[in-house]
């Protein structure tokens, strides 16, 4: 089953049609409810529901068959079914089909949209990492892509140095490094004192790194996810000074990572990620009190779209219980409310979460108490003076 990533979404969010279809509900790992078909029966009273709410909207009985039919297939895998998580979404257009098995809960739901509804993936793809991570060790050089799930190890075309000796020689050791035994015998690296080559062996070092770099570089590409780095304290200066990825992280996971196993290091990982983005989010809203009452903040969701569209949000908090109909025109960015839906609106929470993270921001979705400013279900930091 697709993983649901950073890209997924923004795959999901350039889609388009006069049918947008949205699906979630609550799923199962195991026990009686998977034994009874339990989710598909939910599943299947979806389908049926969006069957004829399409019909309504003057869709034929045959069109609408073949439209929900990739869907319809999903009923009669069984392995399907006995590989979910908390909860599933599947999202349906012309020629369309993408389901996800995620570690939410969701309410059995649907929305017919002329885009998809994203909104309640939101928790997932801000708190579920995506990120890179880069072992360090003079003897051992290890590259993966992570997710909250686990690690993935990354062999680019162009191999990265193993040992130091690939790039400054195979007299290295001999002419520069001293070694002591550690931990079961394996050499570690050592700098010596003052003098003594000192300068030379880090000189050497500094090479090595910028191998590894280049190689690292290369793959990631335009990449924006962060790269973490596990290695021994005094290594990971020498790696950030010679480091051209823009979203090096700036804490490493301490310790040789040789003496890790790779689910150890996925933790640590996720550790040092959860805790920036908790203080991250804390450090948003102290800055949207304290720029409550000028332009650098706004409640107001008729403002709020434009400037989410333009690009204008750094920052947005959503309500779980917080949605409203209307329409966004485009020629003069102005936002028109409505209390129900029809076939030309949208929900204009959504529209306006999606485009900030397709332009770069954040977006937290959380209970109405925890947001900075409770009585309005959306508040938003912008970039600048709105």
């Amino acid at each position: 089953m697709t993983t649901l990533t950073r890209k997924e979404f923004e795959v999901l969010a350039k889609v388009e049609d006069s049918r947008c279809v949205s699906i979630f509900l609550p799923t199962h790992r195991n026990g009686r409810e998977v034994l009874n078909h339990q989710d598909q029966l939910v599943f299947k009273n979806l389908l049926k529901q969006i069957g004829a709410d399409l019909e309504k909207r003057g869709y034929s009985a045959k069109e609408t068959a073949a439209f929900l039919s990739p869907a319809q297939l999903l009923l009669e895998d069984g392995g399907f079914w006995r590989n979910q998580s908390e909860g599933l979404a599947v999202f349906i257009a012309t020629d369309f089909l993408r389901f996800y098995a995620l570690p939410l809960t969701f309410e059995p739901e649907y929305q017919i949209l002329h885009e998809f509804y994203l909104k309640p993936l939101l928790p997932v793809c801000m708190g579920n990492p995506e990120f890179y991570l880069l072992t360090l060790n003079f003897h051992a050089v290890n590259f993966y892509r992570g997710t909250k799930t686990g690690l993935r190890e990354i062999f680019p075309e162009n191999a990265l140095p193993q040992r130091i000796e690939e790039v400054v020689g195979f007299d290295y050791r001999q002419k520069f490094l001293g070694f002591h035994a550690q931990g079961g015998g394996t050499p570690q690296t050592v700098f010596h004192g003052r003098g003594d080559g000192k300068d030379d062996k880090k000189d050497e070092v500094l090479a090595f790194f910028r191998a590894i770099n280049k190689t690292v570089t290369d793959y990631l590409g335009a990449e924006t996810a962060p790269l973490l780095v596990a290695s021994l304290d005094y290594l990971f200066p020498l790696y950030e000074k010679v480091s051209t990825y823009p979203y090096l992280f700036p804490k490493h996971i301490s310790g040789n990572p040789a003496y890790e196993q790779p689910d150890v290091l996925h933790q640590q990982a996720l550790d040092l990620l959860t805790t920036e983005f908790e203080q991250e989010k804390v450090l948003k809203k102290d800055q949207f009190l304290q720029f409550h009452d000028t332009p650098r903040t706004s409640t107001d969701i008729q403002q709020i779209i434009p400037a989410a569209i333009g690009g204008q949000v750094e920052t947005l908090f959503l309500a779980k219980d917080f949605e409203t109909w209307g329409i966004y025109d485009n020629r003069d960015a102005s936002v028109h409310l409505q209390e129900t839906q029809n076939l030309s609106n949208t929900l204009l929470a959504n529209l306006a979460a999606v485009a900030v993270l397709q332009n770069g921001g954040s977006v937290y979705v959380e209970a109405r108490e925890g947001l900075p400013l409770p009585v309005s279900g959306i508040n938003a930091l912008y970039r600048y003076g709105g």
